[in-house]
């Protein structure tokens, strides 16, 4: 069995699962779905808790599951790098927080992969913390307006067991990410971090055809 970095114990804790991860899952699940309206099956690389797995089933898509750590449960055994799937084997990929977990060198690589394997869209999410605050407006019925403000950690980052890099650490800004991405072949249709949350970025990519 290859190495996991992060124990599945982790992801049952109730310190994980906070508001801000919840609202990410809920953005996951929706870009997923409005990036291919038609589109059905989805693979989700990293299921961890399986809430956005939960959205998208509910929401009517096929999902199918993939994880390095077989104490998940995940419907595919298989370690990223290594995925073996045939070309346009499913209409939309989602890898959320994943990429992070592997050396740079391999991101544009894993990309084209999952590029070869998605029929219409790939949607991935990167941490971006930053330091700041979050000046929204709520009106009952509608999904929150306003802006983020916050300033990037630009100090050098440190691999601390599980993540390699993190957008908007020194050497990694979204100018680099956003070439790398273009580089493997996929055309950035969005870009932006979700409301309420100071942690992540979400792009939803096709390819550049």
């Amino acid at each position: 069995m290859e190495k996991v970095q992060v124990d599945s114990s982790h992801y049952s804790n109730k310190k994980y699962l906070t508001m801000v991860r919840s609202i990410n899952h809920w953005v996951q699940a929706k870009e997923v779905t409005e990036a291919s309206p038609d589109g059905q099956s989805v693979l989700e690389i990293g299921p961890r808790t399986g809430h956005t797995s939960w959205l998208l089933k509910l929401w009517g898509h096929e999902v199918t599951t993939v994880d390095i750590d077989q104490n998940l449960n995940p419907d595919i055994v298989a370690n990223i790098k290594q995925l073996d799937l045939d070309r346009n084997s499913y209409d939309i990929v989602l890898a959320a927080e994943i990429l992070e977990h592997l050396p740079y060198e391999d991101f544009g690589p894993i990309l084209e992969k999952l590029r070869e394997i998605s029929k219409q869209a790939v949607v991935i999410t990167l941490p971006a913390p930053l330091v700041g605050i979050s000046l929204l407006a709520n009106i009952a019925g509608v999904e929150p307006f306003g802006f983020t403000l916050g300033i990037p950690y630009f100090k050098k980052h440190l691999f601390d067991g599980q993540h390699h890099w993190e957008l908007g650490k020194r050497g990694y800004s979204l100018r680099r990410i956003k070439e790398t991405i273009k580089s493997s072949g996929l055309k950035i249709t969005k870009c932006y971090r979700p409301k309420l949350s100071l942690y992540c970025y979400i792009f939803v990519l096709e390819p550049d055809h």
